[in-house]
Formats: C-alpha cells, sequence, structure tokens
C-alpha cells in the first residue's frame, strides 16, 4: 500500500479536492490529510460561504484564522500516523515552513498568478500547471476533469434549456463576452431577445454539473495564456466548449473538431451564434470534446504524480519535463 500525506488549503471547493479524490478512489493508495480549513467560507470577490454540503475537512484540520494561511511540516510531520512514502502539496496561497522528511512533491495550482521560487527550491519533484510558466526542471501536470462531478449530460443539445454558460469569477473580458450575448438578437432560437446565458460565480460540485448539463454552450474566457480547469470540465460534460485559444489548449486539442476556438471577443459571439444555430452540430462537437479529454482525468494526473514518484510503474513515457 502505497502511503500519501497530503497538505493543501482545504476551501468548500479547491483544485487539491480533485486530486485528492482521485487518490482515494484507488485500492494501492492510503491517504492522511492535513491543512488550513476554512470552512464555508471562500476568497472569492472578497469573501463569500458556499454550501455547507460542499465542505470537505482533512484527517487534520489547522485553524485558518486570518489569510495569509501557513503550514509548518515539523508539527504536522507528528500528526502523521504513518510514515509517508509522498508528500503532496496541492499550492495555492499556502504558506509552508520547512519541508517534510521524505520525498516532496508540489503542485503548483496557480503558476500564472503566483511566485512559486521558495516552494520550487524545497521540492523533490515540482509539478506545474501552466507550461508557458515553466522553468527548466519542473513536470508539465495540466488540469483535468473529475469523472463524477464532470460526468457527461445526457440531456440532447435541442432539449438544453440555457443558450450559454460561465460559472466562475467576474473579468471584464468575460464581462463584455456575456453582455454582448444577453443583448436582443436576430438569432432565430431568441429572436428578438438575447441569449439566455448563466454567468455566476458559487455554485459547485453536483449544482455546477446540473446547470451545465442543461446548457448548449459552455464559455470559458482566460487573460493570462493559461488553460483552466474549466476547459477540461466544459469538454468533460460534452457540451459545447467555446474557448479563448492559449497555448496549451492548442497543444492538447484540435481546434474546430474538439472545441470552438476565437482569439478575439467578435470570432466568440459568432462562434456561439453557428453552435446555437445548428444544435446537431453543437451536439457533434460536444461529443468530440468528451472523447478527447477523456485521457485528461484527475485520475490520469495522480497516476502520473506516482509514477514521476516511483511508486508505481509508468504507463508510457511522456516528454514533459521543462
Amino acid at each position: 500500500m502505497i502511503k500519501v500525506a497530503f497538505v493543501s488549503i482545504f476551501y468548500p471547493l479547491f483544485m487539491g479536492r480533485y486530486m485528492l479524490e482521485a487518490l482515494l478512489r484507488r485500492d494501492d493508495v492510503e491517504v492522511w490529510t492535513a491543512g488550513p480549513y476554512t470552512g464555508k467560507w471562500i476568497p472569492w470577490k472578497g469573501g463569500m460561504n458556499l454550501k455547507s454540503e460542499y465542505l470537505y475537512s482533512p484527517n487534520l484540520p489547522l485553524p485558518a484564522g486570518a489569510p495569509p494561511y501557513q503550514l509548518h511540516f515539523n508539527m504536522i510531520e507528528k500528526k502523521c500516523p504513518f510514515e509517508p512514502d509522498l508528500w503532496i502539496n496541492v499550492s495555492s496561497t499556502l504558506k509552508t515552513y520547512g519541508r517534510p522528511k521524505g520525498k516532496y512533491a508540489v503542485i503548483a495550482a496557480d503558476p500564472h498568478v503566483l511566485d512559486y521560487a521558495e516552494e520550487r527550491g524545497k521540492a523533490d519533484l515540482f509539478f506545474n500547471m501552466q507550461r508557458p510558466y515553466m522553468v527548466p526542471g519542473d513536470i508539465w501536470l495540466p488540469y483535468g476533469y473529475d469523472p463524477v462531478w464532470h460526468a457527461q449530460t445526457t440531456i440532447p443539445a435541442d432539449q438544453r434549456e440555457i443558450d450559454a454558460a460561465l460559472i466562475g469569477l467576474n473579468y471584464p473580458s468575460r464581462d463584455k463576452l456575456v453582455a454582448r450575448l444577453r443583448k436582443p438578437n436576430k438569432h432565430p432560437r431568441r429572436t428578438g431577445h438575447g441569449f439566455r446565458v448563466y454567468y455566476e460565480l458559487g455554485p459547485c460540485y453536483h449544482d455546477a454539473r446540473e446547470i451545465y448539463h442543461n446548457t448548449v454552450v459552455g464559455l470559458n474566457v482566460s487573460s493570462l495564456q493559461d488553460t483552466t480547469a474549466r476547459v477540461f470540465e466544459l469538454m468533460a460534460f460534452g457540451i459545447t466548449p467555446v474557448i479563448n485559444r492559449v497555448p496549451d489548449l492548442m497543444e492538447m486539442f484540435v481546434d474546430r473538431q474538439d472545441f470552438l476556438g476565437f482569439t478575439e471577443e467578435d470570432e466568440a459571439v459568432a462562434m456561439v451564434h453557428t453552435a446555437l444555430n445548428d444544435l446537431d452540430w453543437a451536439q457533434k462537437i460536444g461529443d468530440n470534446a468528451r472523447l478527447a479529454v477523456e485521457a485528461h482525468s484527475w485520475d490520469a494526473r495522480m497516476q502520473k504524480v506516482l509514477e514521476k514518484a516511483g511508486l508505481v510503474k509508468p504507463t508510457e513515457p511522456t516528454a514533459d519535463t521543462a
């Protein structure tokens, strides 16, 4: 049995949750978790509370207090019930002191906005989730999708009530695109009215899945050359992804086959109009997206982490180190 100690900030929604659940699904891994636990609070929009049913408390919940959140390895090591084969730190804004004894892997969840120089210096294995922000020695580990939370929709495209959806933070580029789509237009689907666009922050897990399952077009706009987790999630839902072109995306998937790419806002609007004008074609793009993303599950990402740590045999070689 592989023994893994897993640390992160335990917000009600955090990237590590998907990685943790992928590890917990394995029958060859035992996991112990520790880290600051914020309960229902998350720092979106300056701070908001999410539903209690979203919560996941670690085995060792540390008091969160006020950010920045901290973790002292010399303290939590004494609490771990076993000697880990691997420590995994899914690192966002978590400030760590020291480093654990044994093999230590850091997964940089936000390299497009955070400086990871300190954590990179401590790690035996440093996984970077955005290739444009890699430095020599980093291992590329893109985001992924969860087979449960991001299961494929069974609702045919012509029966979905929402025209387009983007569940996430409000950025000016996203605001502008959504505002244009909501304006009255001459499109036969909503003649004289704007498209029905769901654009909110807060729904997660099963709630987000229910919304996207009832949506024709999934939107994504990223402004820092980052291929967001939403890209993989939209594709896994099997809806039509309309997403802006960034380097990692273009390397992993095929434009106009697996997704509808755009560079400028006008192109994004045109792609949404085209998809909604031909729902059979939209359905096909969504089905292609689901097939294309199959290899990019969080389960596959955690398999790669364990392979790089030398704890399981590699499934196939990859050229993924900067």
